[in-house]
């Protein structure tokens, strides 16, 4: 699982979270997605699910609906799933401190 943060367009210097999941073993890629992403161990949205032919990646944004959904010193992380034939993967804990 690789985070970063980046600019949104109106200038905030960490408008949104960008999150990517790699599975190595390329057969096992394509397929359903399960995720739910956490600020502070609270889950603001999903469960979600998604079907993808390649690695799952989202963008997950400061703002929505006009208010904040995290900020500087929250603590953010994504709990996924995806079945590949016989193999389960799930993604490690993996948290990061916003900056």
């Amino acid at each position: 699982m690789t985070v970063d943060t980046r600019r949104s367009n109106d200038g905030d210097p960490i408008g949104v979270i960008s999150w990517a999941w790699f599975i190595n073993i390329q057969a096992d890629v394509p397929g359903r997605y399960d995720w739910t992403v956490f600020i502070n161990g609270t889950a603001p949205e999903g469960p979600q699910w998604n079907v993808k032919d390649d690695n799952l990646h989202s963008a997950f944004r400061r703002y929505r609906d006009g208010a904040d959904r995290y900020r500087s010193g929250d603590v953010f992380h994504v709990e996924a799933a995806h079945a590949a034939g016989k193999n389960l993967y799930v993604t490690p804990l993996n948290r990061c401190r916003i900056p």
